[in-house]
């Protein structure tokens, strides 16, 4: 039987946490759920003992999986990699050291069969470690319930861009929706080059207003070692963003709102590496995008930023 729901787990170096992230997969889906469900898992040329891990956590497991194992290529081109081999109607993406909770699966299919939406939306709580848990729960979804995005003037589609948070692993899709869309390979922030634009192909968007995912944060990254090539993803996908806004012009409130958190993120980051790192290449990319942000900050810099942000941002980027 083809399953409704296929779970991507794309895994390197981490045999110290996929485990408990497949553990979670069968500890969410209820016996009678199990055949509806695949396990992906893409081994992207681990060098330590993930592959033992994941053989050994298989073995005996009562939902359908399959391994594949690639040279490394990055997040993006695993992820590709299992969506290139996925069944199920619907995808969930499973970052290999997070794990689901509270009956995630189940619930999910719930939805599915209840209401067939494009995306369905649901919390994460982040955690540190075993006995480290953050009092923060990621994602805050403005669809009460079944919506429909395809209009830009949608007050909550609009709202959804303006709290920017993208992350792939807090959503279900309909494979449908990715025909047209792959992971930017090589890229970091891989998530808000992807999933904004799924979103004026949706239909319906359903909320699950709970904490399904427990996310691992690690306390030393936590924007710590911004480099330059971080400054240089996000500006490439502001690129994509103002592509957007000519190739899709009826979506153009939403591609604005894209391309100012774009910004934000990148004076944030700036603030910490401008000085400090290759300064000359940085303006390049600068230069590149100088029209463009000019006309950003006649139109809505100063709402964006504030006083004291529209002033840094003019110096930073030589507005004047």
């Amino acid at each position: 039987m083809k399953p409704t729901l296929s779970i991507i787990v794309p895994c390197y170096n981490v045999q110290n946490y996929v485990a408990t992230a497949l553990q979670s997969i069968v500890q969410n889906t209820q016996p009678e759920n199990q055949n509806r469900v695949e396990i992906i898992i893409v081994n992207d040329g681990s060098t330590d003992q993930t592959a033992a891990a994941i053989n050994a956590q298989l073995s005996g497991c009562p939902i359908a999986s399959h391994v594949i194992t690639q040279e490394n290529a990055g997040l993006s081109a695993a992820r590709n990699t299992g969506m290139a081999q996925a069944q199920g109607n619907y995808w969930l993406f499973l970052d290999s050291d997070d794990f689901y909770q509270n009956q995630a699966i189940d619930k999910i299919l719930a939805v599915i069969d209840a209401h067939q939406p494009d995306i369905i939306e649901f919390d994460a709580t982040i955690f540190y470690g075993e006995n480290d848990w953050a009092a923060q729960t990621l994602y805050h979804s403005y669809f009460a319930d079944i919506a429909n995005p395809t209009q830009p003037e949608n007050s909550k589609i609009q709202r959804t861009f303006q709290e920017n948070r993208w992350y792939v692993w807090s959503r279900c899709y309909h494979k449908e929706l990715f025909q047209n869309q792959t992971f930017e390979r090589g890229k970091l922030y891989e998530d808000f080059m992807t999933i904004p634009y799924l979103y004026p192909q949706a239909q319906s968007i359903f909320r699950l207003p709970e904490s399904l995912l427990a996310y691992r944060q690690n306390h030393s990254s936590i924007t710590a070692n911004i480099s330059h090539r971080h400054i240089a993803d996000i500006f490439y996908g502001l690129q994509k963003a103002i592509a957007a806004e000519t190739t899709q012009p009826q979506y153009r409130e939403l591609w604005q709102i894209l391309q100012l958190k774009t910004w934000r993120l990148i004076v944030a980051y700036s603030v910490k590496r401008f000085l400090r790192t290759r300064k000359t290449a940085y303006l390049a990319n600068v230069q590149r995008f100088r029209a463009q942000l000019r006309q950003q900050n006649q139109r809505n810099w100063g709402w964006q930023f504030g006083y004291f942000g529209s002033v840094l941002a003019k110096r930073l980027f030589r507005l004047r």
